[in-house]
């Protein structure tokens, strides 16, 4: 993550409570608070968090999945999921958590991994950045036959038997060192609905595009917010991409992005279960303060696209007040709990 401090805190909430247990956040470069909100999100052992710069000019996603790979949780995961800060994973089945989507009480399932088609949303017609939960303001999104429908996030086991991961897929995987340490298991992929790729097996190659035939949302699927609000979105605007250091945040990306126009609320599913968890992580120490400072960070950087002040924002002023605010609470409840002079 770059700078993405506003979003963090709905994004790690998501997946607690879909039931991952851990999260391994590498970030880059940043100028906003996000390192420091992980840092806070760490010490309530919520997120690893992982500093790992890059020079410019150098490409990021293979970096930082590099630093991310050898990290003891990694190592450890009985499944592994890598996906960005914009991806919400949706489960139609069940209670909607992970359990209803994967068997995570077995040993040794039947498939060594499960790709998930994503759902492209737009800004659903929104222009300016709010500190709202994404996942409630965007609900317009590509149909389902889209061919960005096509795409695909994966879940699997044993990643330290893969020579490669990435943002789809992994690849690489070693079977025969696999067996000796943890014997004889399905090796087989899966598509969200647990039917098997036939032509597929991550061994030399990465599977980006899920053959159309077996393209599923019935099951499970991604929720890709890849624009947000349009203010949020043109703060891509001339950067490079962190895959290919191209320039790819241009106009027609942006419109291909922003054509959806069918309405899918099912991620509202989660609402009661999200505000709950989400209520709980914002109470812990210097939560809100770091998350209200990446807000207004946020503002600044909105506005020095603009050409204009940060100050002059009303959101700015607001998001500062406020992180004032919960630093004086701070600092009283820590003077409250000093020990009387005698």
């Amino acid at each position: 993550m770059r700078n993405e401090g506003p979003f963090i805190v709905e994004w790690l909430c998501w997946y607690r409570m879909l039931g991952f247990t851990d999260a391994v956040v590498v970030t880059n470069n940043c100028t906003d608070h996000s390192p420091q909100l992980l840092d806070a999100l760490q010490k309530a052992r919520l997120v690893h968090h992982i500093r790992h710069d890059v020079e410019p000019g150098k490409r990021i996603t293979r970096a930082k999945l590099q630093a991310a790979a050898n990290h003891k949780s990694l190592r450890r995961a009985d499944w592994l999921m890598i996906c960005d800060v914009d991806e919400f994973l949706v489960i139609h089945r069940g209670e909607g958590l992970i359990g209803d989507l994967i068997d995570v009480t077995s040993s040794a399932p039947a498939y060594l991994g499960m790709s998930l088609n994503w759902r492209v949303f737009g800004t659903s017609g929104r222009k300016t950045f709010e500190d709202r939960p994404v996942h409630r303001q965007f609900t317009t999104a590509h149909a389902v036959t889209d061919r960005s429908s096509r795409f695909v996030k994966s879940i699997f086991r044993m990643p330290r038997y893969f020579s490669h991961l990435a943002e789809h897929t992994p690849r690489g995987f070693d079977f025969h060192r696999a067996e000796q340490k943890r014997g004889k298991s399905g090796g087989i992929w899966v598509n969200a609905n647990g039917e098997k790729l036939p032509s597929w097996a991550p061994l030399k190659t990465h599977l980006t595009l899920m053959p159309q035939a077996l393209v599923s949302h019935e099951v499970a699927q991604i929720n890709h917010y890849m624009l947000r609000s349009v203010e949020t979105y043109r703060l891509k605007r001339g950067t490079k991409s962190p895959v290919a250091l191209g320039d790819r945040y241009r106009p027609r990306y942006f419109r291909n992005a922003d054509a959806g126009r069918e309405m899918d609320i099912s991620a509202f599913r989660y609402s009661a279960r999200f505000d709950a968890l989400h209520e709980q992580v914002m109470a812990m120490p210097d939560v809100a303060r770091l998350h209200a400072l990446s807000c207004a960070d946020h503002v600044r950087a909105i506005a020095e696209k603009a050409g204009k002040r940060a100050e002059d924002d009303p959101r700015y002023v607001r998001f500062m007040q406020r992180a004032e605010a919960l630093a004086d609470e701070a600092l009283t409840t820590a003077a409250e709990r000093l020990p009387p002079e005698t």
